[in-house]
């Protein structure tokens, strides 16, 4: 739950509401790495997140008290698929989402990205994404804004038993046509390290950090309409066999700007086809 979410309960507390996302859970850089698939190779995973607040953080970071409780959930699905040893294509697409606060809620699916990663060096991959809106603004359910480009560049470094995987990278969304809200262009970072009990077990912590600039509303400036949000993460996963694993990630909102405070868990299950 993010932006849209958070300034629906600011508006109640005298506030302007202007945009959609609902979910604190980023279909598109939370938990993915550096790694691309050899040619031909062909995996998937499908995600599960649920997500609380009680919260919500203003245009100047003060956290107040919700009237009722927000409540999301996501089923995220992603298929990656090796072009060539170097370069994978990959698509994202939320098949569900949904969120509550009192008598408020919505369901329908999210926002697909298309993309491809490509491994410049051992130690530095780009990825480059669209965002196709399929998710109703109006409705929260989508991202912020209406189609968008999504440019990153990602590292991962192993030291056994520690891996480092980080990444940062830009957004910009146009204008939605249906809430013509066009948010700012956005950064953000993901870095985490992950260290190996065993060959099947490993555990990480890691941080996120989104920041997205003043946005425009039918054309106009909106002045304090920007968001950010930090959030701590703690997680693991387990290699079932060669094919199948099983991960599990707890998030929270350490601090933000024109963001709900949320605690997310999100499970996921990932399966190689070849």
């Amino acid at each position: 739950m993010r932006k849209g979410i958070a300034l629906a309960a600011l508006c109640m507390l005298g506030a302007l509401a202007f945009s959609s996302t609902v979910m604190a859970y980023d279909d598109l850089y939370t938990d993915d790495t550096a790694a691309v698939k050899a040619a031909g190779g062909l995996c998937g995973s499908i995600g599960l997140t649920y997500s609380t607040a009680s919260k919500v953080f203003d245009a100047e970071s003060k956290s107040f008290d919700l009237t009722d409780n927000m409540t999301g959930m996501r089923l995220p699905i992603r298929v990656n698929y090796g072009v060539m040893d170097n370069l994978t294509v990959f698509g994202v697409l939320p098949v569900f989402t949904k969120w509550d606060q009192g008598s408020a809620g919505e369901t329908g699916i999210g926002d697909i990205w298309l993309g491809a990663k490509y491994m410049l060096m051992p130690a530095l991959t780009l990825r480059g994404a669209l965002d196709l809106p399929t998710g109703d603004d109006k409705k929260g359910l989508g991202n912020d804004g209406g189609f968008g480009v999504d440019v990153a560049a990602m590292s991962s470094y192993k030291m056994d038993p520690i891996t480092l995987n980080g990444q940062v990278g830009i957004r910009y969304n146009a204008e939605d046509s249906d809430t013509k809200w066009a948010p700012g262009l956005g950064i953000y970072l993901d870095a985490e390290g992950v260290y190996s009990f065993t060959e099947a077990v490993c555990g990480k912590v890691g941080i996120e950090f989104m920041s997205v600039a003043d946005g425009k509303a039918d054309g106009t400036k909106i002045s304090k309409s920007g968001d950010n949000y930090l959030d701590l993460k703690v997680g693991g996963a387990y290699m079932m066999n060669e094919k199948c694993s099983l991960g599990a990630d707890l998030f929270y909102t350490l601090a933000g700007k024109n963001t709900t405070q949320d605690l997310t868990i999100l499970v996921k299950l990932g399966y190689a086809v070849q």
